[in-house]
């Protein structure tokens, strides 16, 4: 009976500890997304391809902040792709990373000028939840799309429209 219970109780253990990187994981997509959002860039483009990005430090220092399970610091850093004003894949990515793109809706600039046309910014992370029962990442490594050794890859994505930025106000008025 004692070994029904510890797999049990390690299942649940496991189980929980994926939920709990999943919500944390889909709150920092979230920030990350409202903040790419709100940005002031003179072009989306350059916003998302300097080395390293600050899109992906961001990220970073917003995981951190979240105490985001099994993620080492500047790990995103190096793991950023930008796919401009392309759509993200459909298809899920392999390993941890940031990815980001731009959709630009009626011939907006972006960042844009005005409320007319409009611009969506959208980023994707992906993240290895920690497996904290001993041995089942062996079991893990043999189901297909779980990540590499055996660990539990996760997405989530986020998509913000991006505002013009206000006006300064006329101090002679």
């Amino acid at each position: 009976m004692l070994p029904l219970l510890l797999v049990l109780t390690g299942g649940i253990v496991q189980i929980g500890t994926v939920i709990a990187t999943k919500h944390t994981l889909i709150q920092v997509g979230r920030d990350l997304g409202r903040w790419a959002a709100t940005q002031d860039a003179d072009d989306c483009l350059v916003f998302g391809t300097e080395t390293p990005s600050s899109i992906a430090v961001r990220a970073d220092e917003i995981a951190v902040q979240s105490r985001l399970m099994g993620y080492v610091a500047t790990s995103w850093r190096t793991a950023f792709t930008s796919y401009d004003y392309g759509p993200i894949p459909d298809e899920p990515p392999t390993g941890p990373g940031v990815e980001v793109s731009w959709l630009r809706v009626g011939g907006a600039d972006c960042p844009p000028q005005d409320s007319l046309a409009a611009t969506f910014v959208t980023v994707r992370l992906a993240h290895e939840a920690p497996v904290l029962v001993p041995g089942l990442d062996l079991l893990l490594a043999s189901l297909p799309g779980l990540g590499s050794d055996g660990a539990v890859l996760i997405t989530t994505s986020a998509q913000f429209r991006m505002e013009p930025q206000a006006e300064p106000a006329d101090p002679g008025t």
